[in-house]
């Protein structure tokens, strides 16, 4: 009797614990990174919280796409962005898109132009690239920007320019600290 009890329970607790991890977003399929579609380009952001060793200290840390710095955006002038924030982590985030001219309420920054993401869902940001250049986005929640989720941002003007031929490197300087 007291073993067919035990071995009830941990049926029971096994079972539950299968059908709530099933149900979180965190188990589904993930999309490229990048597809375009014609002048649409769509990118599929994965934020996931992690522990980085960078000093022989472990520390918490904000990934995208399990990378910090978060992936390169390339656009050209003139592309459609569609970028999709699949925000895995247990609390939420948010996505700025640092010095790109876009509508107001696609500028990212939480609880004033755009509703945070929350644990566990996917918000799609939509916008046109009207301008050149290279930017930067950056959470604006808690200190996740200084946990790690930033990234560049690279837009080819739309008229190819003479030293367009130059090969152009990105170089991300951040200072690490325990």
């Amino acid at each position: 009797m007291r073993l067919s009890a035990i071995l009830y329970i941990l049926l029971s607790i096994s079972i539950n614990g299968f059908a709530q991890h099933s149900g979180h977003a965190a188990s589904a399929k993930r999309q490229p990174f990048m597809e375009r579609q014609g002048k649409k380009i769509v990118y599929h952001l994965y934020v996931t919280d992690t522990v980085v060793n960078y000093t022989t200290k472990k520390a918490k840390a904000v990934a995208i796409n399990g990378s910090i710095p978060a992936p390169t955006l390339y656009f050209s002038e003139g592309d459609s962005a569609e970028i999709q924030v699949h925000n895995l982590m247990h609390m939420e985030t948010s996505i700025h898109w640092h010095g790109l001219i876009l509508p107001n309420e696609q500028d990212g920054v939480p609880y004033l132009t755009t509703a945070p993401i929350h644990q566990q869902s996917t918000h799609v940001f939509r916008f046109p690239i009207v301008q050149s250049g290279t930017y930067w986005y950056h959470s604006h929640t808690m200190l996740q920007e200084q946990s790690g989720m930033y990234g560049a941002i690279v837009i080819q003007p739309k008229q190819k320019l003479p030293y367009n031929d130059i090969h152009n490197y990105l170089l991300i300087i951040k200072q690490l600290e325990d």
